[in-house]
């Protein structure tokens, strides 16, 4: 399946393990086969939504993959599952609350199956408006994940834009993007998305493990193209490896314009299937 959204948003809105997980003081424990990905990026409309579910959807053919929106400002993934009915995650985080446990039936109401074939995974929801974040806090999200952990093989985070510096949510996001096993920082191959992203990649690297993976790609590039001036630039003012990327897949993104999300699938002859799922190998170290 391959996913395009608007880049502005509407404002409303196992196969066995692999690598081991970095812990955290912040985290409860998680199953050791349970990997979790953030993807974070500079402020900007740098493609992040999109990626996060095609990278899902990647990951579903081996895995069993569960993608929660924690867009504090401009969560969209609900709108995607075409579920009009589909609970926030304020309706999740309390209905856990309430149980303490996660079971098939708990899934099916607040994580329903998204995709089709062998691109299906689950989907969490996020929130109406960014004023009701505070009610998503620490002490309550991070026990439902320990809980959802042993269901999945990956958990696979949006975050907003820079969400380590909001407050009241940035506890949360700060203490997923510690740690998460890997963590993707997205940008775009123009002067403007590097500056903001070098400007903010310090912070993200300071929260981070030292043995933790931390992932750069450029997003949105052409079918076919040579590297961007701005991936050289990267690696001489960071010392960091050259950002991965992304390249357009023009032809599917025009079908989603015209089928709608479920009946488009990631092409088997796709430049932008091939890098996701170097993207993919790239967070989980393979």
């Amino acid at each position: 399946m391959i996913v395009r959204l608007n880049d502005k948003k509407v404002r409303s809105k196992p196969e066995g393990e692999i690598v081991e997980i970095s812990q955290t003081t912040h985290t409860p424990a998680l199953s050791s086969s349970t990997k979790l990905i953030a993807l974070w990026s500079a402020q900007g409309s740098q493609g992040r939504t999109t990626t996060a579910v095609n990278l899902a959807a990647s990951a579903a053919a081996k895995a069993r993959v569960l993608l929660i929106d924690l867009d504090f400002v401009a969560p969209s993934l609900s709108q995607l599952s075409g579920t009009a009915h589909q609970s926030t995650l304020s309706t999740t985080v309390h209905a856990f609350a309430v149980s303490k446990r996660i079971d098939q039936a708990f899934l099916d109401e607040h994580a329903p199956v998204f995709g089709a074939g062998r691109s299906q995974f689950r989907l969490m929801g996020g929130l109406a408006r960014a004023e009701r974040w505070p009610e998503i806090a620490t002490s309550t999200f991070l026990p439902m994940l320990a809980e959802l952990a042993p269901h999945f093989d990956l958990v696979i985070f949006d975050l907003q834009a820079s969400s380590h510096k909001l407050t009241p949510a940035n506890a949360l996001a700060r203490a997923l993007l510690e740690s998460a096993h890997s963590v993707i920082a997205l940008a775009n191959a123009n002067p403007l998305s590097l500056s903001r992203l070098l400007r903010e990649l310090g912070d993200l690297q300071a929260l981070r493990p030292r043995h933790a993976r931390l992932v750069t790609v450029f997003n949105r590039l052409p079918a076919k193209p040579s590297p961007p001036a701005e991936s050289q630039a990267f690696v001489q003012l960071t010392r960091l490896s050259a950002p991965l990327l992304l390249r357009d897949d023009d032809q599917a993104f025009e079908q989603l314009a015209r089928n709608g999300v479920a009946q488009v699938a990631l092409r088997k002859r796709s430049n932008y299937r091939t890098d996701m799922q170097s993207l993919l190998d790239a967070c989980l170290g393979l």
